[in-house]
């Protein structure tokens, strides 16, 4: 049914643009207040040229249809990008071109599906709307694409997994995860720095009042900013390296958000005493971005 609206809307601004050779207005820059007209059937063709020869992964085809300027900025990008796709098929559903009135230049909107299969075996598909933008001699000088993402996509979708509380029917149970960026990883790259170099101060500022330690024991304690100085008190050394940080929150809920650190940590004691684990742990953030909560678990390092 969507589809189908946003359609017949293209289809409608079409005629009636048509009847009142006008419509419609910019409300930026130095266009500012004029109106849209109909673009012409050229501009048209040269956009479905493009996507034939995308649809043919022919990067050289699709370029010879760009500026030179376009073909300057991102034609190597864009090789690259084509180049990891095995497959594509982008079926345009609605095209319209305009301009603004007065203008030699113009603007084709496609509405479109497309099917991509890339050589690593990933599969994607996507609901596009794209502005393609030409130039006065005919050549397409850039390109804006706005995509939704369909729930039977294979990646890119903006939530996914299930929280299983332990109490079913509780707040979040079954809600899916969604990527949190309030800086929790620039926070986690600035404590592991901080936490490396046995920085009282740096290690303080990006953690709450008070911080629950869930051990890798299973003992329970609290950290506060007095006694973070006694965390370095035994040691000559430490080295935390994380391998990858991800941070994510419960869709539909308030911004508190937790980050997953898979890391390896090398302890050097002052008497010697060397601790070399494999560790994971789950970083809470509270409302005001800093960690309230710790959760580790470890294992020996892999042979």
């Amino acid at each position: 049914m969507k589809k189908l609206i946003l359609m017949s809307a293209f289809v409608a601004a079409a005629f009636i643009t048509n009847a009142q050779q006008k419509a419609g207005k910019v409300l930026v820059q130095e266009d500012k207040g004029k109106s849209f007209e109909l673009g012409s059937d050229k501009s048209v063709e040269t956009v479905l040229k493009a996507v034939d020869a995308f649809n043919a992964i022919n990067h050289d085809a699709e370029v010879a249809l760009w500026s030179d300027e376009y073909v300057k900025r991102s034609g190597e990008g864009h090789k690259k990008a084509v180049g990891t796709l095995k497959s594509v098929s982008n079926k345009p559903m609605a095209i319209v071109p305009i301009k603004v009135e007065g203008s030699s230049k113009e603007i084709v909107m496609v509405q479109s599906t497309e099917d991509r299969v890339f050589k690593n075996g990933s599969k994607q598909n996507l609901n596009l709307f794209e502005l393609f933008f030409i130039d006065k001699a005919g050549k397409i000088e850039n390109m804006v694409q706005y995509s939704s993402i369909p729930s039977s996509n294979e990646f890119g979708k903006t939530s996914g997994g299930k929280y299983i509380a332990d109490k079913p029917g509780s707040e979040g149970d079954g809600s899916p995860f969604q990527f949190s960026n309030r800086g929790e990883v620039a926070a986690v790259e600035n404590l592991v720095k901080a936490y490396n170099s046995m920085d009282v101060e740096g290690v303080a500022a990006i953690l709450a009042d008070v911080v629950t330690i869930n051990g890798f024991d299973g003992s329970i304690s609290k950290l506060t900013k007095e006694n973070i100085p006694s965390m370095f008190t035994n040691y000559k050394s430490l080295e935390w390296k994380p391998t990858f940080i991800f941070p994510f929150k419960l869709k539909d809920t308030d911004p508190v958000s937790g980050i997953m650190v898979y890391a390896t940590e090398k302890r050097v004691s002052k008497d010697g005493t060397v601790w070399n684990k494999d560790i994971v742990e789950l970083l809470g953030f509270n409302l005001k971005g800093k960690i309230n909560s710790v959760t580790q678990f470890y294992r020996d390092k892999s042979k």
